[in-house]
């Protein structure tokens, strides 16, 4: 991971056990990146048989928008349509914006990484009736190891 640019992921996650993906759909006016409704079987990547527990509506903005704010924003405008606030719509239990952050470590392990939240978006969030959660991670970088290689 560079240390210079940390990973952004700004997504807006819609959970209960009677959510039905395409109603939020509909009343968000925008399809999600991830759905699930409680029950569903799908295929891990490694083979394995996996059975959503609760259903699941997730919006992630793009990585390639940088900021925390930028993605904010991306997502606002994602919702601009919305006829309901997400926190409102019939079976969603939980609404949650997550911040992920992951940053390249420094040589003794930490590192930083600043951003800010203004009062139109702590205003948007609180509008649309979600929770916003934050977590921020430290990746230190290992040198490769060639495949094959083996140490004498």
């Amino acid at each position: 991971m560079d240390q210079t640019k940390p990973l952004v992921d700004v997504s807006l996650f819609l959970h209960g056990d009677s959510l039905n993906p395409a109603q939020v759909t509909l009343m968000l006016g925008t399809e999600g990146s991830k759905t699930r409704s409680k029950g569903e079987k799908w295929r891990t990547s490694t083979g394995d048989e996996v059975t959503a527990k609760t259903g699941l509506w997730q919006l992630s903005a793009s990585r390639e928008l940088m900021s925390v704010r930028d993605q904010l924003s991306w997502l606002r405008q994602k919702l601009s349509s919305a006829t309901c606030p997400p926190s409102r719509i019939p079976g969603v239990q939980y609404a949650d914006i997550d911040v992920f952050i992951a940053l390249g470590s420094n040589d003794q392990g930490g590192g930083d990484h600043e951003f800010q939240l203004t009062s139109e978006d702590l205003a948007w969030i609180s509008s649309i009736g979600t929770t916003i959660s934050f977590t921020l991670t430290y990746v230190r970088e290992e040198p490769q190891n060639i495949i094959g290689q083996q140490k004498k």
